[in-house]
């Protein structure tokens, strides 16, 4: 039995999303979302914390495949530096360097282009 050509690509686009979507890494954000050393002086919302770093896992696991592997190579390690893992800095640190591969390669720090700058 022969499988329609439209089925192979709907499967097959399926099976690479579900690809990118694991590469997503996993992350142990518990100590990121606690007191340190189990400090109860320093206030933390642990609920409000870990409800960020599944929203920010989430836009991850949709958003994987638009960022460069490199970056995400590089982002995920950052992230994870510390023994304080979190998807929210590594989402920031990919949009980052989304953001700035957009910038002009001729504007200075002032933002301006150098041909306008005395």
């Amino acid at each position: 039995m022969a499988v329609p050509r439209s089925a192979l690509a709907v499967l097959a686009a399926a099976f690479v999303t579900a690809a990118y979507a694991a590469d997503v890494p996993k992350l142990d954000v518990s100590p990121t979302c606690r007191p340190l050393g189990g400090d109860k002086t320093l206030q933390i919302n642990t609920d409000r914390c870990f409800k960020s770093e599944q929203e920010a896992r989430d836009q991850l696991t949709r958003e994987w495949a638009d960022f460069p592997a490199a970056d995400r190579a590089l982002c995920a390690q950052t992230a994870a530096m510390g023994g304080m893992a979190s998807y929210v800095a590594l989402l920031t640190c990919l949009e980052m360097k989304r953001d700035v591969a957009k910038l002009p390669a001729d504007r200075g720090l002032n933002g301006q282009p150098s041909s306008l700058r005395k």
